[in-house]
């Protein structure tokens, strides 16, 4: 019955978290653009992220993300990781709430709302309602087969110890919640058994703190695998929170008991409360402090440093998984991120080929291309991994546009790859000719080059405005195209090669130079179109 109890409980909490999740997508996306521009309202919006998600993940993810995006500075964004623990605190509060019978009742209004009302929002919220009531139910099931355990001596006897030695304590609600990967589930469990009288406050206390670190554990580690230094510096900091907190809180857990007992009377309330005692103590302690700890962080865990060709990935992270929306960001920040590596590493290159052969364009089968395999191969795993989510339909269809992005940009990379020989095998051949064709393209390259600069510029904001300029100058981009077309078929029809063999290769060549070039903006106006919704 206890096992079963706890199964319900976190049941119930998964299930609010992604019914809520899913009702707020939308919501979710709207205020992550407006913290863009009030960036102090990121720690309120980190506590109501966990209260309302159950997930201090969602909430650490929320933290790399505000500071990858230049959101905020690291310093300020350890603001939500304190955030987090008050959010946890006011989930723990809403729990130690005797509140079956309300909970019953948000099971049937949830049920009605997720079977017979066709609003996908409502839907989801319905998902939500079901899940919190479960936690009720968990909880009743909990607590009711904790009962017995009064009758076993030893049990009685293992609890008792607890509170003489606070160490164990610690120990033992650490070791629990890393195991079952959440300070809810633990302190849930302790609410069940003050509820039959199995512990005492002062065993309380300590089971509270332990569990407080024991909530860092699977983030901690989880960051380890990932690669970026602030998700490590935001895991570490939460730790070492929790850690440097209960180690100052100790020697007064007494004077801690004595407040708990003065605040109310009720066990399960004193558990919940000293969830939050605790909190509030390392918001107290740590928030002035955020600066300097963010300092020291980077000095501990400096940037680290990539191999040549190795593939360094700016914002994408299989943690922000947890958060849909914030991963469809991430993706997308992740995909313009390539798009300028195009450009730089091979488009803009282009001008110093033709005029000065002071370099050569990457081509098939170079480095360049392997390092743009791998960007293309990463980010579609991480979109279909991320397609495997439970998400809604707006979500759904933002991943499929992302994903199109992606090929776009695949396809863009395989053009200027295509184009590469043409130019290099020309300029051997005929350098003074080069200069002359250079003159005769360059307007069209650089009407390529500025409107693919727009489409970039607007995919760091979605800018629809942007967007609307991409697709408005390809006509022109078209013109100049069909005229440097008939002028090449024109000249190749008529000239020489110098050694006397038909110049026509030269001019076809040239001929496909300029198409690519075209194509390449078809590519560029696909994706304006997807970002104005035309796709």
């Amino acid at each position: 019955m206890f096992l079963g109890g706890l199964g319900i409980f976190m049941y119930g909490v998964h299930t609010t978290s992604a019914g809520l999740q899913m009702f707020a997508a939308n919501r979710l996306k709207e205020i992550l653009q407006s913290l863009t521009k009030k960036s102090y309202l990121a720690v309120l919006f980190g506590i109501v992220m966990t209260v309302a998600f159950q997930s201090s993940t969602a909430t650490t993810v929320l933290v790399v993300e505000f500071v990858n995006v230049g959101m905020m500075r690291l310093g300020q964004a350890l603001g939500i990781v304190l955030g987090s623990a008050l959010g946890t605190s006011i989930s723990i509060q809403l729990i130690a709430f005797k509140m079956l019978n309300v909970a019953l009742g948000l099971i049937f209004i949830g049920f009605i709302l997720h079977l017979f009302v066709r609003s996908p929002s409502l839907k989801h919220l319905g998902q939500a309602m079901i899940g919190f009531g479960l936690i009720f139910v968990g909880m009743e099931n909990m607590s009711g087969a904790s009962a017995p355990l009064k009758e076993v001596p030893e049990v009685q006897h293992f609890l008792t110890q607890l509170g003489v030695k606070p160490f164990l304590g610690i120990l033992v609600g650490l070791v629990l919640t890393a195991m079952m990967q959440s300070s809810t589930a633990t302190l849930a469990i302790v609410i069940s058994l003050a509820d039959q009288g199995l512990v005492n406050l002062g065993a309380v206390i300590p089971l509270v703190l332990g569990a407080h670190i024991g909530g860092t554990v699977t983030t901690l580690f989880s960051s380890l695998a990932t690669q970026k230094q602030d998700a490590r510096r935001a895991a570490l900091a939460n730790t070492l929170y929790k850690v440097v907190g209960t180690i100052l809180i100790f020697p007064f857990l007494g004077a801690v008991a004595d407040l708990l007992v003065w605040l109310s009377g009720d066990l399960k309330r004193q558990v919940a409360n000293a969830h939050l005692v605790f909190s509030l103590f390392m918001i107290i302690i740590f928030l002035p402090l955020n600066n300097w700890i963010a300092k020291m962080l980077v000095e501990i865990l400096p940037e680290r440093r990539h191999k040549k060709g190795e593939v360094h990935f700016l914002f994408i992270d299989e943690a922000s998984l947890e958060l849909p929306t914030v991963a469809i960001t991430q993706t997308r920040l992740e995909i313009r991120e390539l798009g300028k590596r195009i450009r730089d590493q091979i488009m803009l290159e282009i001008p110093a080929v033709f005029k000065e052969n002071k370099t050569e364009l990457p081509s098939k089968g170079s480095a360049v291309e392997k390092e743009f395999h791998g960007y293309y191969n990463t980010i579609s795993r991480f979109l279909s991994m991320l397609s495997m989510k439970d998400t809604s339909g707006e979500q759904r269809e933002d991943i499929l546009h992302t994903q199109f992005i992606l090929k776009e940009f695949q396809y863009i990379g395989e053009v200027l790859l295509d184009l590469a020989p043409f130019i290099q095998r020309l300029r051997r051949q005929n350098p003074a000719q080069a200069d002359e064709i250079w003159d005769e393209m360059k307007e069209l390259y650089e009407s390529v080059l500025n409107n693919y600069n727009r489409m970039i510029q607007s995919l760091k904001t979605w800018d629809t405005e942007l967007a609307g300029e991409v697709i408005r100058e390809h006509p022109e981009i078209v013109r100049l195209q069909r005229t440097l077309q008939f002028g090449l078929l024109a000249q190749g029809a008529k000239c020489d090669l110098p050694e006397g063999e038909p110049s026509q290769t030269v001019y076809w060549e040239n001929l496909d130079a300029v198409n690519l070039l075209y194509r390449m903006d078809k590519h560029t106006v696909n994706i304006a179109q997807v970002i104005m919704g035309l796709v």
